[in-house]
């Protein structure tokens, strides 16, 4: 399985901190690591670059949690056979993350949710279930950020593959989270709760849980 992080031309500060936590660990040589940067509207279409187990894809569109699941169809469609750990960049890892990732059964799966009711996208994807939804992804493809509130209230913007994918499945059949917070964790003047998903030893750093005013790490 590959790993996914959605990130954003502005969100530097949580992509170091969850790549920090993700080298750490020794098992992360062994995983090929596709960053999805969203905003580069200047572009005309994606550019890519790799750095050693890791590829840096900048796209000339943002769909916030989508951007990476639109770009895995554009680029990606071709690879059917594919699995992808798909996470946002304002998230850190725990020293069993990569334990818990490889001991994930894949055998008749096409997506797997963390969390019964609300999983913010994050999971597993086949390419085949991307693909899938592919019309309905490009569809949504932003860009502007004068459109970004509009695509937030859409259907679409949390789980929609998850929720639509017959074959779906839900990690370790969990439901619910711990959190803390909030705090001002990334010193950037917005105050976040931290959710820990034990299933796969993942912290998710976030900032819509209700507040009014949030800086550019919206994930």
């Amino acid at each position: 399985m590959k790993i996914v992080i959605n990130s954003h031309i502005k969100g530097s500060i949580a992509l170091n901190h969850l790549l920090e936590s993700m080298c750490k660990q020794k098992e992360f040589d062994q995983y090929e690591v596709l960053i999805v940067i969203g905003g580069y509207y200047d572009h005309d279409t994606y550019k890519c670059r790799k750095e050693g187990n890791i590829t840096y894809i900048e796209c000339n569109h943002n769909s916030m949690d989508l951007t990476a699941l639109i770009t895995m169809f554009e680029l990606y469609k071709e690879a059917e056979e594919e699995y992808y750990f798909y996470l946002h960049d304002t998230c850190k890892v725990g020293d069993q993350f990569y334990e818990k990732l490889k001991s994930i059964n894949l055998a008749g799966v096409s997506s797997i949710k963390i969390n019964r009711h609300f999983s913010m996208n994050i999971g597993v994807y086949s390419q085949r279930i991307i693909n899938t939804f592919g019309d309905l992804l490009v569809s949504l493809k932003n860009f502007s950020d004068d459109s970004l509130i509009a695509l937030k209230k859409t259907q679409y913007a949390e789980d929609h593959i998850f929720n639509h994918d017959p074959n779906n499945k839900i990690l370790d059949n969990y439901d619910g989270h711990n959190f803390t917070g909030p705090t001002n964790y990334y010193n950037t003047g917005t105050m976040r709760i931290v959710e820990y998903y034990p299933s796969l030893d993942l912290y998710k750093i976030k900032a819509n849980w209700g507040q009014a005013n949030h800086d550019v790490l919206t994930n």
